[in-house]
């Protein structure tokens, strides 16, 4: 398999800034893996921090033990915050589909 085919392959399955790694150029991976894993942190912790507020809820009798209250409490919850969530899932597909062309564009300039 050629390095252009091996870099992108793991910039598109492993990780953005792992076909930076692969070819070398430690400094944009460091910026793309950090850049991705801090948005990825801010999803995650904004899903935890809506998950804990339910199932406080849950917990104190406000909302019932049952799937569907449960179901519509997370329906409210995502549609509370979902204008900062949408961003940061576009930002982190924005970092991901550029970090596969820079690595592309990297691995053709090598080679």
């Amino acid at each position: 398999m050629k390095k252009t085919k091996k870099a992108v392959l793991l910039a598109i399955l492993v990780f953005p800034g792992a076909g930076h790694i692969y070819l070398k150029k430690y400094l944009p991976a460091i910026g793309f893996i950090g850049a991705f894993a801090f948005l990825l942190s801010i999803i995650i912790s904004s899903l935890v921090e809506r998950a804990e507020k339910i199932s406080q809820k849950i917990v104190s009798g406000d909302i019932p033990l049952d799937v569907a209250a449960i179901s519509q409490a997370l329906a409210e919850q995502s549609a509370n915050g979902s204008q900062q969530s949408s961003f940061t899932a576009y930002a982190l597909l924005f970092i991901w589909l550029f970090a596969i062309f820079d690595t592309y564009r990297l691995a053709k300039q090598i080679k």
